[in-house]
Formats: C-alpha cells, sequence, structure tokens
C-alpha cells in the first residue's frame, strides 16, 4: 500500500478550551500596556527634550523612537515563541527589548528626577516597568500556554499509512465529524464549512477548523487511495 506523507501532530491538535482566548488575552494586554506607555511617554520624553533645548519638531520624535522599536520587537519575540523558539534563541531579541525598556524608564523619569520629583517620577515609572515586566513575561507565558495544550512534543513529519492518519484524535467528535461531512457533500458537492460544522456540533472555532482539515485530508486520502486502487 502506498503511504502518504503525515501532517505533524502539533498542526493538527484540537485546540483545548479557552486556549485560543487566553493567547488573545496575553497579547491584548501586552499590546494595551504597549499603546499606554506609547502615549504616556510621548508627553514626558518630548518635555524632557524640550527642557534640553532640544529643537521642538526633533524633540516629539525621541520617544516614538524607542516605543517604535519595542513595538517591533515584543511583535517578533510573539511569532517566534508561539513557533516553539526557547528563551536561548530568542535571547538577542531579549537584550535588546530589556534595554528599549531601560531606555524608555529612563527617558520617562529623568524629568522628574532632575526636579526632585520622586513621587512624580515613581508614577512615571508605572507604565515602563510593566512593560519590562510583561515583555519577559507575555513570550513565556504564550509558550507555556502552547505547551500545556500540546500533549506530546509535535514528531518530524513522516510516512505512515493512510489507514492511520488520524488514529490519534478524539473518535466521537470525528465520527460526528464525518456524518455531517458527508450529509453536506452529498446535498451540494462540497465539503461542509468550519463556520456550519461549529454551530451543528457546538463548539469553537478553532475546534472546529481543525477537524474540518481533518476530515478533509481524510476524504482526500480516501479519494487518492481509490483511484491508485482503479489505476
Amino acid at each position: 500500500m502506498r503511504t502518504l506523507p503525515v501532517v505533524p501532530s502539533a498542526d493538527a491538535r484540537l485546540p483545548l478550551p479557552g486556549e485560543a482566548l487566553t493567547r488573545r488575552a496575553v497579547t491584548l494586554i501586552t499590546a494595551s500596556i504597549l499603546v499606554l506607555t506609547f502615549v504616556f511617554s510621548l508627553g514626558n520624553v518630548t518635555r524632557l527634550c524640550l527642557d534640553l533645548g532640544i529643537t521642538a519638531w526633533i524633540a516629539w520624535l525621541v520617544g516614538p523612537a524607542v516605543d517604535l522599536s519595542l513595538i517591533g520587537l515584543l511583535t517578533g519575540m510573539r511569532f517566534l515563541s508561539l513557533h516553539g523558539y526557547t528563551d536561548g534563541q530568542l535571547g538577542k531579541l531579549r537584550r535588546m527589548l530589556r534595554f528599549c525598556g531601560v531606555l524608555t524608564l529612563a527617558l520617562n523619569t529623568s524629568g522628574a528626577l532632575g526636579h526632585k520629583m520622586f513621587g512624580t517620577a515613581l508614577v512615571d515609572a508605572v507604565g515602563p516597568a510593566l512593560l519590562i515586566g510583561w515583555s519577559e513575561v507575555g513570550p513565556w507565558m504564550l509558550r507555556q500556554i502552547y505547551a500545556v495544550s500540546s500533549p506530546t512534543a509535535a514528531p518530524q513529519p513522516r510516512a505512515r499509512p493512510a489507514s492511520g492518519l488520524i488514529s490519534t484524535q478524539p473518535s466521537d467528535l470525528l465520527a460526528r465529524a464525518r456524518e455531517l461531512d458527508a450529509e453536506h457533500r452529498a446535498a451540494t458537492g462540497r465539503h461542509i464549512s468550519r463556520d456550519n460544522l461549529r454551530n451543528q456540533m457546538r463548539i469553537g472555532r478553532d475546534r472546529a477548523g481543525a477537524i474540518v482539515a481533518i476530515v478533509r485530508a481524510e476524504v482526500a486520502t480516501e479519494v487518492e487511495s481509490g483511484q491508485l486502487l482503479a489505476a
């Protein structure tokens, strides 16, 4: 029997309930703190630059230059973290991120410290300090969420008989999905959609998308096997 390549299990796994929501919440919180710090530091850093005698049209560019660096670094780290990069592999990005965070903290508090307004400096430090903390914790937390949701490490793609393509998936959900897909194909000639399956099975969007992908791959395998036997 001809063997077919298998998609790695990490791509075909069924997401745990709440996994997508948790990932989005962590990302949204980190992004919100970044935006708030961006707006907050724009005023602080611009005022500091003006006090130092820097030209006005240059003064307001200093803060955004640092904050945009943070946005780029955090976006890249989030993407790489979700794709399994370890802390060691992200070392360069983490060091640059710490540098930008400390620079943001220094720029936001220098004006108040220079005037010996220690209370104001403490308030000015809140946003940058939270940003530094979340820039460290956020990517790590995303990796841990993915690790908890993955029952095993993703194996390397390898050949396997088509009959064993999805033997590890939950049989109850797949059995029902096969029935619904077969009925839909018989009526319309097309596979059932993710949203249609989600509504009928009353499951989450991510889980429905994963199941639809598995069922379609199974049908494609059966069709190819039938063509090979016919040939």
